[in-house]
C-alpha cells in the first residue's frame, strides 16, 4: 500500500535510506551518501506533503518524493515532452530486504497515476548510470533518455515519460 508520509514516519524513512545507502555502497554504487539524501531532504519532503511510502504491514519498504521541483541542471535536458507541466520524482528507494518484489514498480505506477490525477503531462527524473538495475527498470517502463546532467557524484541520465498519447 502506498500512502503519503508524515513526520511520524521520519524515523523509518531515515532508516530506509541508511540501509539503502549501505547496500548501494556494498555493491560498488557510489550514488548516495551522508550528504545526499540528507535528513533535511527527507524532512522537507514530509513537511511539503510530497514524500510517499510503500508499506508492507507496518514497515516502510519503499519511498519516493513527487513534486514540481527540479535542479537547475535539468534545464539543459533535451526534453521531448514539453507540453503541459511535468512532475519530477526524486529519491526512489526500496529497502534491500524488499528489493525484487515489485515495490519500485508499484511506486512508479503510483507516481504515474498520481501525476495524471493532478493534471501533469509527463514525469521527469534522473538516474545514476552505475545503478544499472534502476536505469533498466525505468527504460523497461517506457522512460526515454533526455540527456545528461552532472552532479556532485558524477554524470546522471535524464529520463522522461509522457502521460498522454503523442
Amino acid at each position: 500500500m502506498v500512502r503519503i508520509l508524515t513526520q511520524i514516519d521520519l524515523p523509518q524513512a531515515q532508516d530506509l535510506f541508511r540501509t539503502v545507502i549501505d547496500d548501494l555502497i556494498s555493491r560498488g554504487i557510489d550514488q548516495w551518501d551522508e550528504v545526499y539524501p540528507a535528513l533535511s531532504d527527507i524532512t522537507d519532503d514530509l513537511q511539503k506533503g510530497c514524500g510517499f511510502g510503500y508499506f508492507r504491514e507496518n514497515t516502510l519498504a519503499g519511498y519516493v518524493a513527487l513534486n514540481d521541483e527540479y535542479d537547475p541542471e535539468y534545464k539543459t535536458g533535451s526534453w521531448k515532452y514539453t507540453e503541459g507541466r511535468p512532475l519530477y520524482f526524486h529519491r526512489l528507494a526500496v529497502r534491500p530486504a524488499f528489493q525484487g518484489q515489485g515495490i519500485a514498480g508499484s511506486l512508479i505506477h503510483f507516481a504515474e497515476k498520481h501525476a495524471r490525477k493532478m493534471g501533469y503531462s509527463a514525469i521527469r527524473l534522473d538516474a545514476f548510470p552505475p545503478n544499472t538495475a534502476a536505469l533498466s527498470m525505468y527504460e523497461r517502463r517506457g522512460y526515454s533518455r533526455a540527456g545528461y546532467v552532472t552532479f556532485r557524484k558524477g554524470r546522471f541520465v535524464l529520463l522522461e515519460k509522457a502521460l498522454y498519447s503523442t
